[in-house]
């Protein structure tokens, strides 16, 4: 199945992609902070579009948890996504107690 797949490509590749992300994403924020493109507007459309994403992940969760159990039952695949709900949620209360303590 990975006949076609080079392990050592890769592990240069995935390193030396993640810099050049790096790089663009720090000269383009360098601009950015330039132009102003980082105002009050831009954080207040974006905060709503995390909460809207989190709200469609959640949901999307509950749904395939759901598929996962009636298909497979409790398995490899449950357990993963039970960890991944836990993830979500923790890190959505930590980032809201951190919220309340800005405010």
């Amino acid at each position: 199945m990975y006949e076609e797949f080079d392990l050592l490509t890769f592990l240069i590749g995935l390193p030396l992609a993640i810099v050049i992300m790096s790089i663009v994403f720090f000269i383009m924020w360098k601009i950015g902070k330039k132009k102003r493109w980082f105002d009050e507007r831009y954080k207040k459309v974006h905060e709503k579009a995390r909460s809207y994403s989190w709200i469609a992940t959640t949901v999307a969760i509950l749904i395939v948890w759901m598929i996962v159990i009636l298909m497979e039952g409790p398995g490899l695949t449950f357990f993963l996504l039970t960890g991944l709900w836990v993830v979500h949620m923790v890190s959505y209360s930590i980032g809201a107690f951190i919220a309340n303590q800005d405010n």
